[in-house]
Parts: structure tokens; C-alpha cells; sequence
């Protein structure tokens, strides 16, 4: 069965003063989302990250990414679909589409 990504952006609407409490009755949310879907996937650190891109005399690394983007992929989920249709059904009661979007991306299986 086909792999595909599915990208959390997040958009800049995640409240960032909630009580313990609220934190947890969220990532409870997103957790039972991941067991319905049968996904994997982790959130990526806030702030921090790098970006390669290649220059005329070879690579240049600089920090990223940068906090005046409109949107920051926050995390990711693997899941398993039939196909693009299947897996924007699977996204549609996501918990993260409160607080950004979702890109859903299929996993092209490279042979070695």
C-alpha cells in the first residue's frame, strides 16, 4: 500500500499560554488521531532547524527556519493510503488542522 507524508504547517494560531492541562487533553487528541489512522510521526523542535542550499563555490548552511515565515512544518505523520483521496480523508478530523494545515505528499519507494 502506498506511504504518504502528511507535513503539519503550522500557521501561528497554536495558543501559546495553555495550562499543562490543555497541553495534554491536545497531545491526548493528537495521539488518538495517530492510533485511529494507525500513523507515526513527531513533532519537530520550535525554533531551530538548518537550510542547505548549494552556492557557485559549493554549499552554505544558515539557521532556519525563520520565524517570519507564514508557515513552519512543525511535525509529520506517515500513514498508509489507496491513494491522495484516501489520505485526505484520513486528515480530515486531524487535530492539527486547528492550529495550521496539512500537505500530504506520497512516498516514491526508491530502488536501490
Amino acid at each position: 500500500m502506498p506511504q504518504f507524508l502528511l507535513m503539519l504547517r503550522d500557521t501561528g494560531s497554536f495558543p501559546e499560554h495553555m495550562s499543562p492541562e490543555e497541553i495534554q487533553a491536545v497531545l491526548e487528541r493528537y495521539g488518538s488521531w495517530m492510533a485511529k489512522v494507525r500513523a507515526t510521526g513527531e513533532k519537530l523542535h520550535d525554533g531551530e532547524g538548518r537550510v542547505v542550499v548549494r552556492k557557485d563555490n559549493g554549499v552554505a548552511v544558515t539557521d532556519g527556519p525563520y520565524v517570519e515565515s507564514k508557515e513552519i512544518i512543525g511535525g509529520y505523520f506517515l500513514i498508509e493510503a489507496d491513494d491522495y483521496e484516501s489520505a485526505a480523508r484520513l486528515t480530515e478530523d486531524c487535530p492539527h488542522l486547528e492550529f495550521g494545515s496539512v500537505e500530504i505528499r506520497r512516498i516514491e519507494v526508491m530502488q536501490q
